[in-house]
């Protein structure tokens, strides 16, 4: 999960993980929670969106995470935020497992 802010800046959100919902009964899950401050979004990405073996998790992280940024900083709506992060994914090969849904915060 990325985490951008208006200012053009960005940082990577490291989420335990575990099975796949609902595909073992009684499993426990842990939870996180942080502030989402004014003007800031959550941008969560799956893993087809910024890896594949000619782009190691971390640059694509790193590449969502600018472009996801540089958006809210030009007031981009999170439609257009979603679509330019899924634009790059295609523009290197990506073909499978893409979804990148945005939450943005913009009230006080």
């Amino acid at each position: 999960m990325l985490h951008a802010h208006d200012d053009g800046s960005h940082e990577v959100r490291h989420l335990q993980g575990g099975p796949v919902l609902g595909v073992l009964p009684g499993t426990d899950y842990d939870e996180e929670s942080f502030a989402l401050e004014h003007d800031s979004a959550l941008v969560m990405v799956s893993d087809g969106v910024v890896e594949d073996p000619g782009l190691p998790l971390d640059a694509g992280l790193e590449q969502a995470g600018r472009l996801a940024a540089q958006d809210l900083h030009d007031g981009l709506d999170i439609e257009a935020t979603a679509d330019r992060v899924l634009d790059a994914a295609v523009a290197v090969g990506h073909q499978d497992d893409v979804a990148v849904p945005v939450i943005r915060r913009t009230g006080e």
